[in-house]
């Protein structure tokens, strides 16, 4: 006994403490670790399930012109992919850089994938096939040759008088 206090009532009391200190050291590295991390990439699925977007920035983004709004998204892609590549999950094939891979897995390994003599994003196909390749010993042919069938598609010219993908359409009245 410890000054009038029965033996096995200390130890109860000495085990509760150290149980609800056990719990509330639980309750705290959940706290802290749970949910989702703000800090890591995903995939675009992931990010467009798992990330709650702030209503307010939103909104703001929704309130401004289409020109503005086109060159805020590619200049905060920009530098996402920056981000990524000084965090090394960048290291894309092509100069400039792509932006697909930013968006669609948080990371780019498109040069690993190339120096193994593999395809590379769909991007990066196209720079390839523009000339914009960026792989030391690695020419165009080399990456061509894995589209097969789909090259005669790069191949094909867009019909005269008809503006090519993924370039802006010139008005008529423009001409």
């Amino acid at each position: 006994m410890t000054k009038g206090i029965p033996e096995a009532i200390v130890k109860n009391a000495a085990l509760a403490v150290s149980v609800v200190l056990c719990l509330a050291t639980c309750t705290a590295y959940r706290a802290q670790h749970g949910g989702v991390d703000m800090n890591t990439t995903r995939s675009e699925s992931a990010a467009r399930e798992e990330v709650q977007l702030d209503p307010s920035v939103v909104a703001s983004f929704d309130t401004q012109p289409i020109a503005t709004k086109q060159a805020l998204l590619l200049a905060q892609i920009d530098s996402y992919r920056e981000e990524l590549k000084a965090n090394g999950k960048y290291d894309c094939c092509v100069k400039p850089a792509c932006r697909q891979c930013a968006m669609s897995a948080g990371e780019c390994h498109c040069r690993e994938v190339i120096d193994a003599n593999g395809p590379c994003c769909g991007e990066c196909t196209q720079s390839w096939v523009e000339g914009r390749g960026n792989v030391p010993g690695v020419d165009r042919e080399k990456v061509l040759e894995h589209l097969g069938c789909v090259r005669e598609l790069y191949e094909k010219k867009t019909p005269e008088g008809m503006t090519p993908p993924a370039q802006t359409k010139k008005d008529k009245d423009q001409d």
